[in-house]
C-alpha cells in the first residue's frame, strides 16, 4: 500500500500534533525529520521518542510530485489546490473549530499571547480552506468519501450543513475578514 502524501511542513506537524502516542496519549515529541524514499519515490520520515512513555515513533509520508508553496501571506500553508490525504473533511472542520476558538481568545495586549491567537486564527482560515478542497466541481457539498476517520464522521454526522460549499466558503471569507481586522499590522 502506498504511503499518503504529506504536502506541506504544516500539514506533517499538524497530523503528528492530532496522533498522541498508542501507549500512553502524550503527543509531547521532538520530531526529527529527515528525506528519504518509499520504493525510489521521495519520502519524509518523522521520528521521535515519546516525551511520556519514551517510546519511539515514527511516521513515514510520500512527497507531493510537485510540491505547491506557500504565498509570502501565508501564516499557515497546508498545501496546494488537491484535498489532504492524512486529515479527512471533518478533521479540518475539528481543526477550523479549535483555531477559531483559540484565535478568538483575548491577548490584552500581550505580544506573546497575541502571536499565538494570531497563528491560530490563520490555521483555522486555511483548514477551512482545506474542506472546500474536497468538495468536486460542480457539487454543492463534501461527498460521504471525504470522511474516512471516526472523528472526522461524528464531525459531519452532528451536524452535516457545516460542510457544504456555501457555508464553508462563506465562513471562510468571514473569518479571513475577521483575522484581517483583528490582526491588523
Amino acid at each position: 500500500m502506498a504511503l499518503p502524501i504529506v504536502r506541506s511542513r504544516d500539514e506533517a506537524h499538524l497530523y503528528l500534533d492530532l496522533h498522541p502516542c498508542p501507549h500512553c496519549g502524550s503527543v509531547d515529541v521532538t520530531w526529527q525529520s529527515a528525506l528519504t524514499d518509499d520504493g525510489g519515490v521521495p519520502a519524509r520520515r518523522y521520528h521521535g521518542a515519546c516525551g511520556g512513555c519514551g517510546q519511539f515513533r515514527e511516521y513515514v509520508f510520500r512527497l507531493p510530485a510537485r510540491p505547491a508553496l506557500p504565498g509570502p501571506d501565508d501564516l499557515v500553508f497546508f498545501g496546494g489546490p488537491e484535498p489532504s490525504q492524512l486529515l479527512d473533511a471533518g478533521e479540518w472542520r475539528l481543526v477550523a473549530d479549535l483555531g477559531i476558538r483559540d484565535g478568538s481568545a483575548p491577548f490584552r495586549g500581550d505580544p506573546v499571547l497575541r502571536a499565538e491567537r494570531r497563528q491560530s486564527f490563520a490555521m483555522a482560515v486555511a483548514a477551512l480552506g482545506e474542506i472546500v478542497k474536497f468538495i468536486p466541481e460542480g457539487a454543492d457539498a463534501v461527498p460521504e468519501t471525504a470522511f474516512w476517520t471516526e472523528h472526522g464522521r461524528a464531525a459531519r454526522d452532528r451536524d452535516p450543513e457545516r460542510f457544504r460549499r456555501e457555508q464553508v466558503t462563506r465562513w471562510r471569507q468571514a473569518f479571513a475578514d475577521e483575522f484581517a481586522d483583528r490582526f491588523r499590522e
